[in-house]
């Protein structure tokens, strides 16, 4: 059973950030946090073809699951290449959803009669930059239909004239 850890990814989620310089806004435990929790909450969308174990009680590793039937390419990788941009977004989004808390409070506006001040719409801005990877993340996953049946209702006739 091959493993890997998602440190790979990093450089991608913080230029997808725009965290370019140091000292970074994000140390790289805090986003291999964050791309870990990405595996799980992706994990419904792609019915747990992977999954974080636990070894020496650290959640660290990424592993296939052998049961899934949803690999294209046999390992290695361990993720396939097709798959790292929906981690990578869904990581994003959920550094997006937590930075927008904790900045909410600090959005402000205020005028007096020679000078105004207001970062409203810098705020707006990061919340559509955070709507922007969530309709992107779903255009990866399109939502399929389920097939119709029908069939024919034995014991019913049209009594219509």
């Amino acid at each position: 059973m091959e493993t890997t850890t998602l440190a790979y990814l990093i450089p991608q989620l913080r230029r997808h950030l725009g965290d370019y310089d140091e000292p970074y806004t994000f140390t790289d435990a805090v986003l291999s946090g964050y791309l870990l929790d990405a595996i799980k909450a992706l994990g419904s969308r792609w019915n747990n073809k992977y999954y974080v174990a636990t070894v020496d009680g650290v959640e660290d590793l990424v592993v296939r699951n052998e049961n899934s039937r949803m690999f294209v390419f046999s390992e290695p990788p361990v993720i396939q290449r097709q798959d790292e941009r929906a981690i990578i977004l869904q990581a994003s989004i959920m550094v997006k959803s937590s930075t927008k808390w904790t900045e909410s409070g600090s959005a402000v506006s205020w005028r007096d009669e020679e000078i105004s001040y207001s970062n409203i719409e810098s705020a707006r801005q990061r919340s559509s930059t955070l709507q922007d990877d969530v309709e992107e993340l779903n255009m990866l996953f399109p939502k399929k239909l389920a097939k119709a049946r029908y069939g024919r209702l034995y014991g019913w006739e049209k009594e219509w004239s």
